[in-house]
């Protein structure tokens, strides 16, 4: 009996993945660009870390994988430095064996951020679903940036980032930030970060 039930919960959750697996590809193409004011303003917290520990799994039939970011800092000032940040987002990290030849298809979608051992981000977070409490970043991929070589950078190399925004209180060193393309200096990013959350 447990082993039918299990059956059927694997097999209404496969239908769920594939029908995601068809519609959000084409909704992630058609993304919102989100410029740094608006990943700032929408995001509940603002994670400067290492991504230490990355799982997959299922929480009541929902396909998750489960992310820790050794915090070093946050700057919107909610969670300790040192502390651990752990979220669940929608998908597992690969296609997985349910027994009887059967295969889960829900991996994370196209266009939600991907995540590995050892990266140093900056992620901008958005508030847990009220539902099923999975979270990602804010404006998905757009808010997950890379830090390597001191310069940070998000998986559209940062395309849009800077566009239409109030540029009055900004230093020369900020404004010349804002008219370059790809990477750009980690300190200087968060810096302007940090001064968006204060001017909140």
């Amino acid at each position: 009996m447990r082993a039918k039930l299990l059956l059927k919960r694997a097999s209404v959750a496969l239908t769920v993945a594939v029908g995601l697996s068809t519609t959000l590809p084409a909704s992630a193409m058609k993304l919102k660009t989100l410029n740094l004011q608006e990943l700032t303003s929408a995001s509940q917290n603002i994670i400067a870390g290492e991504v230490v520990k990355v799982t997959d799994g299922f929480d009541n039939m929902r396909p998750y994988t489960e992310i820790t970011i050794a915090v070093g800092s946050d700057a919107k000032g909610k969670l300790k430095d040192s502390s651990n940040y752990t979220f669940r987002q929608f998908g597992l990290l690969k296609p997985r064996s349910m027994g009887n030849g059967k295969v889960y298809l829900g991996v994370t979608p196209e266009g939600f951020a991907k995540w590995n051992v050892g990266e140093n981000v900056i992620a901008f977070m958005y508030k847990p679903a009220s539902i099923t409490g999975f979270q990602t970043t804010t404006g998905m991929a757009q808010g997950k940036f890379i830090i390597s070589d001191g310069k940070v950078i998000n998986e559209f190399s940062n395309s849009g980032l800077f566009e239409n925004m109030d540029t009055s209180n900004l230093s020369d060193e900020e404004r010349n930030m804002l008219t370059h393309s790809g990477p750009v200096d980690a300190s200087l990013f968060m810096g302007l970060v940090g001064k968006m959350v204060g001017a909140k």
